[in-house]
């Protein structure tokens, strides 16, 4: 995953929380089931009582466009399935990729931004400036898991660490806090 300095040795990796990624599952689920409940209510209690009792349509008419629906719907909906599965695949890289590596030299941040690009940034624990947890609402306190930020200088810029739905935040706080005082 990362390169490890002579005498370096990783003390925690902060990930975001699987409460995210539950949602994700959720949604997806949903997504993919969706066009099965819309196709029964549409087609089997919307046309029925429109098409066959209202406007009198014989049912062989019927049947014919209920068949034309389900050729094009056993086409559409693997496509369906399959933009949804890429979709969770990309979730999945982005929350298993991103991490906050906390070590007993440095921090290192790893971003995933798409499948092929990633962004590594480290920095010494003497470079930390300020480091900020905010924990919003009911759920992220119950569950554990909130927003880091810390605040470095450099040389020639400041950066802002910015890790979204992190799990643990306070503890990660804790560690990176000991260990700058540790290196002082």
């Amino acid at each position: 995953m990362v390169n490890l300095e002579d005498g370096e040795k990783i003390i925690k990796v902060v990930r975001k929380h699987w409460f995210v990624m539950l949602l994700v599952a959720i949604t997806m689920f949903v997504l993919a089931i969706l066009p099965g409940f819309l196709y029964f209510f549409i087609f089997f209690e919307l046309f029925n009582e429109f098409f066959v009792q209202g406007l009198g349509i014989s049912s062989s008419i019927l049947s014919t466009l209920l068949f034309g629906v389900q050729k094009w719907g056993s086409f559409a909906y693997p496509l369906w399935l399959l933009l949804l599965w890429t979709f969770f695949f990309i979730e999945w890289t982005d929350y298993y990729l991103d991490a906050l590596v906390i070590t007993n030299k440095r921090v290192i941040d790893i971003e995933q931004k798409g499948f092929f690009n990633r962004e590594i940034t480290s920095f010494n624990y003497h470079n930390i400036q300020d480091i900020t947890v905010e924990t919003r609402g009911i759920i992220q306190t119950f569950f554990k898991f909130g927003f880091i930020h810390i605040e470095t200088a450099g040389d020639d810029r400041h950066r802002i660490i910015a890790i979204k739905y992190a799990s643990n935040p306070e503890e990660a706080r804790t560690i990176i806090l000991q260990q700058q005082a540790l290196q002082k």
